[in-house]
């Protein structure tokens, strides 16, 4: 089995499904744009951590500084990146304690969402790729409006850092300018 490289492909992923595998285990399938489906043998959560560590993200950090901002103390949207914001819903009943319910979807990804039944709601995908969830509509409204108030603050912390990233360099150019200044003797 090839590992999939997160460092290439995030820009591609439209969401994080927990399934159970073929032999009954507890495996994530990443949905990529385009409709190609990767099964990762490992829980959504281990998957999550890992697409955490490409952004070098502290996930309990992130949950609890943006779980406070939106005033919840689970299923918080999480800006990995101003580009991906993952969407916590509700995927499948688990058949057995800690086997996850959730999986993430990538709010740039989705083009629009609607109910099915009083119940569930189904998410379209840009690439015309459909999910269903089982959380109603009602409470995807709510998530959605959690990730837009996120999305504009993760947008602004990274802005932020770009600018100061931007003059650090300025500043290094500048000392090391005068430095190969100062050896030439002018």
């Amino acid at each position: 089995m090839v590992e999939f490289q997160f460092e290439r492909q995030w820009r591609n992923i439209n969401c994080l499904i927990p399934i159970y595998d073929q032999y009954g285990g507890n495996s994530t399938e990443v949905w990529l744009t385009g409709g190609n489906k990767v099964t990762i043998n490992n829980k959504t959560n281990t998957v999550l951590k890992n697409i955490a560590k490409v952004f070098a993200v502290d996930l309990s950090q992130l949950k609890k500084k943006y779980g406070n901002l939106v005033g919840r103390k689970s299923s918080t949207p999480l800006p990995l990146h101003p580009d991906l914001i993952l969407i916590p819903i509700k995927i499948r009943e688990p058949l057995a304690k800690d086997e996850g319910a959730r999986g993430y979807i990538v709010k740039s990804k989705i083009e629009n969402y609607g109910p099915v039944g009083c119940s569930q709601t189904e998410f379209k995908f840009w690439d015309g790729t459909v999910l269903p969830c089982l959380q109603s509509v009602t409470s995807i409204n709510l998530s959605m409006a959690h990730a837009e108030i996120i999305s504009r603050e993760c947008q602004k912390s990274y802005q932020t850092e770009v600018r100061e990233r931007e003059e650090i360099y300025q500043v290094v150019a500048a000392v090391l300018s005068s430095l190969a200044k100062n050896r030439k003797g002018y």
